[in-house]
């Protein structure tokens, strides 16, 4: 049974195509809808060739039971045989559940070289604290649903050394001053903090990025049509199709009337938490 949040996405989804109105959000199937977050496959995949080229063989995997837990399963479930890593376990959870002792004790009888999380959110650490608590000593990789403070802040210590794919902005201040990814990171970092006086988190990078790719649309839509009319939506839509080339908070966004996500591995970071922090993983 599909959840309730994949059914109301796909409803607005439909509402964008009816509307013909190009609309930000989840899924990307559709003549109107695009989406600013790389797609959860791009990172797992980034993720599970890193956890290869590690030397782990065995995989533990501990995941919520929804859509993002079992999409990244079924990710794993399709890389991992070509990179010779064997999954050792299918753990879910609940997002609402308050212990995990018994997964994350039943990954741990087989002796994985490596456990895999797939979760978001506060529920991220739950796993994590388990397995360290429980006496795991081996890598731990999760999904870029950890990225918040809200993660090291709730895990501390247990959560020291976990590694995932993520988007630029998270580790932004480590890339070269020179570097593109970080120019962009930094132009919205500046803006943000100008008018609200505090960091701003990686939700408020999404939103910059949907203003920062109208805003490259625009104005050659309005170079052939009045905004307001059924003919502007569709101009902006084609420009939005034509965006190529452009740094985001997210990475690199190459759109095309059949991509409209247009991030490829190139916009997936390999970050690591150390002493407390997101860091670029060397």
């Amino acid at each position: 049974m599909r959840s309730r949040s994949t059914s109301i996405r796909k409803r607005r989804s439909g509402l964008a195509d009816r509307r013909q109105l190009p609309a930000f959000r989840q899924p990307t199937n559709g003549a109107w809808a695009f989406k600013v977050v790389p797609n959860d496959d791009l990172m797992a995949s980034a993720i599970l060739k890193y956890i290869a080229k590690s030397g782990a063989k065995m995989l533990g995997f501990i995941g919520v039971s929804d859509g993002y837990g079992e999409g990244h399963y079924k990710e794993v479930g399709r890389l991992a045989p070509t990179l010779g890593l064997t999954v050792t376990t299918h753990e879910v959870y609940a997002r609402a559940d308050t212990s995990v002792t018994g997964q994350a004790l039943k990954v741990m009888s087989t002796n994985p070289d490596a456990v895999f999380i797939a979760s978001a959110g506060t529920p991220t650490v739950l796993p994590q604290q388990a397995l360290r608590e429980r006496g795991y000593t081996g890598k731990i990789f999760q999904t870029h649903g950890v990225a918040s403070e809200e993660f090291i802040k709730l895990g501390g210590a247990t959560v020291e050394g976990a590694i995932f794919a993520g988007e630029t902005f998270i580790v932004a201040a480590d890339l070269l001053a020179g570097d593109p990814f970080r120019h962009a990171t930094e132009q919205f970092v500046t803006a943000y903090e100008a008018v609200n006086c505090q960091k701003p988190n990686m939700f408020a990078a999404h939103l910059w990025d949907v203003v920062a790719l109208i805003g490259k649309a625009a104005p050659n839509a309005l170079k052939t049509t009045k905004p307001g009319t059924p003919e502007f939506r569709a101009a902006l839509r084609d420009e939005l199709e034509r965006g190529q080339n452009i740094y985001l908070n997210n990475g690199l966004s190459n759109m095309s009337k059949t991509d409209h996500n247009g991030y490829d591995e190139r916009s997936a970071f390999l970050i690591k938490i150390e002493g407390g922090k997101f860091r670029l993983a060397k």
